[in-house]
């Protein structure tokens, strides 16, 4: 048994929806003690844009589902009360900086000060990794956003991305699966040729060479 405490960002929830939906099921959390997610307000604000001004549906779903309140008794969702940024000091934050950000001025009042939407991430990032007190807990930022990443790092910040949280939360609940997963990966990757799409790394594979994770039993659908 044992606990996993995840800070999730806007990213993460718009993109990965149902991968954290899929962790709230009661079924999936029996073995796991504690499991905690902390929303910020950023990512409240961030959905609520995402929803009004680009329409989006799984923005939208995200903010239903944080609404929520039938989790398993196992599964901790807190949510940020908007007040507690006000008493984070930005100097606060400053003290757990490990190194510069290029593309920001940290300085208050500057043409290339840090938004106030990113600084109010960093303090609730802060506040959970390095002033409130560990209490037996470590909490991880969960983010697909590279800009979040590196002010994640440049404020010493834990941070995954979603299919490196997924991939931990599987292995604690079901180790044989996570095993199988990893398995397969391999095995995909032999007979994979490695290239890069968009600045990041891809496996290449031909379709008659790939063998596909087994199903489980049933018949096939016809129209």
């Amino acid at each position: 048994m044992s606990q996993l405490c995840y800070i999730l960002d806007a990213s993460c929830m718009e993109k990965g929806i149902g991968n954290v939906k899929r962790w709230f099921e009661a079924d999936s959390t029996r073995q796991i003690s504690q499991l905690s997610f902390y929303i910020p307000t950023y990512t409240l604000q961030e959905l609520d844009f995402l929803k009004y001004r680009r329409n989006s549906y799984t923005a939208k779903e995200a903010l239903r589902f944080i609404d929520g309140t039938d989790f398993p008794q196992n599964v901790n969702l807190i949510i940020e009360f908007p007040e507690l940024l006000d008493t984070i000091l930005w100097s606060s934050v400053l003290e757990h900086q490990a190194f510069e950000v290029p593309e920001f001025d940290l300085r208050p009042n500057s043409p290339h000060s840090i938004p106030r939407r990113l600084r109010n991430l960093l303090k609730s990032c802060t506040y959970k990794c390095h002033l409130e007190g560990s209490n037996n807990q470590e909490w991880t930022l969960v983010t697909e956003d590279p800009q979040i990443r590196r002010l994640a790092d440049a404020f010493a910040i834990p941070h995954c991305s979603l299919v490196s949280a997924d991939q931990e939360i599987c292995k604690k609940l079901d180790k044989r699966a996570f095993q199988q997963s990893v398995k397969f990966s391999d095995s995909l990757k032999k007979k994979s040729v490695k290239g890069s799409s968009g600045g990041k790394d891809v496996y290449r594979a031909k379709f008659d060479q790939v063998m596909y994770a087994s199903r489980g039993p049933g018949n096939l659908w016809k129209p």
